[in-house]
């Protein structure tokens, strides 16, 4: 073995500790080179030889999730038009820190806001219709695949439940009135407003995020989705509220017209209220974790409280409707 291109520890495992797992499952391999790709809450990705990207998981939750990549990703990829990983090679190991999925590297690089704003119109126009058509086909799939694969489905009132008892817990003894307040009626009114009848369950990609749409600089369009591991059943609306929170409304503006969905003013209205949500958990999770994005996190959710109608009547509007 020759050529490993970083350090003896790479992310949540060592070298030989990568090298062994591999072998073990592909002992006719010769493993050239292994390069740290990148770290998520659930998994370390490494690049193999040049050609292969292999996720190992960082804890059980993380393998069940592998599992199911595994199982669905490969009945996706005859539906789905732009590339998507497909889990070639697998080990499920009685310790969960060896299990692994391996695909072959798909090309590109992440698409991030800041070269998204780089772009020409035209540019801009064909990446966000990409996107869009790779909403198309995500959300038009049989979600009993997904369910044979043992995909879970969103339990919204139990998560927005919880959510409140946390701010609850975690919060309320460091806010305001006013503030407690917000927090208790942005919960209710997705409690109210977010109920199952309000839209068709449908399969999700889950972090369509920037990190996560692989573009090629020269073609100037989207090359690729990866990272299904937040995969699951539940509100399309979800799979917007990255677009909008890291994107922006150029680009959400722009995604929205190739969508298929007849009623989009309901559709933004849950984003927007998935945004407060996410904003509210974001504080929480920071406060549990003593995370140095405490602060941050509380002057965001403080801004979302002063600016809720402003920044809705914006998404609105910027996406076409009054």
């Amino acid at each position: 073995m020759s050529n490993f291109l970083n350090l003896s520890r790479m992310g949540n495992l060592t070298l030989r500790e990568i090298t062994k797992a591999i072998l073990r499952c592909c002992p006719e391999w010769t493993i050239d080179s292994i390069c740290y790709l990148a770290d998520g809450d659930f998994c370390s990705a490494y690049v193999v030889n040049d050609q292969w990207v292999f996720r190992f998981a960082k804890h059980d939750e993380a393998r069940a999730s592998l599992k199911r990549e595994y199982c669905l990703l490969p009945k996706l990829v005859n539906q789905i038009t732009l590339p998507i990983p497909s889990p070639q090679i697998a080990s499920f190991e009685d310790n969960p820190k060896l299990s692994f999925i391996a695909y072959p590297l798909l090309p590109g690089h992440a698409l991030s806001q800041e070269q998204y704003f780089t772009l020409d119109e035209a540019s801009r126009a064909r990446c966000a219709e990409q996107v869009a058509h790779f909403l198309n086909q995500m959300h038009s799939v049989d979600v009993r695949l997904a369910e044979d694969c043992h995909v879970l489905a969103n339990e919204y009132a139990n998560r927005c439940s919880d959510l409140l008892k946390q701010a609850q817990e975690n919060l309320f003894a460091i806010l305001d009135k006013s503030e407690c307040l917000f927090i208790e009626r942005v919960i209710g009114n997705y409690l109210e407003s977010g109920n199952t009848s309000d839209f068709r369950f449908t399969l999700l990609h889950g972090d369509l995020s920037p990190d996560h749409v692989l573009f090629d600089e020269k073609a100037k369009q989207v090359t690729a989705i990866i990272d299904f591991g937040d995969i699951m059943i539940g509100d399309p609306a979800w799979d917007f509220l990255w677009i909008y929170e890291d994107y922006g409304l150029d680009f959400l503006s722009r995604v929205l017209p190739a969508y298929r969905e007849s009623d989009q003013p309901a559709l933004l209205q849950r984003v927007f209220q998935f945004s407060l949500l996410q904003t509210i958990d974001w504080a929480i999770s920071c406060q549990v974790k003593g995370d140095n994005a405490f602060m941050e996190a509380m002057t965001q959710l403080r801004i979302m409280r002063v600016q809720e109608e402003a920044r809705f009547t914006e998404l609105l509007l910027t996406c076409g409707f009054a």
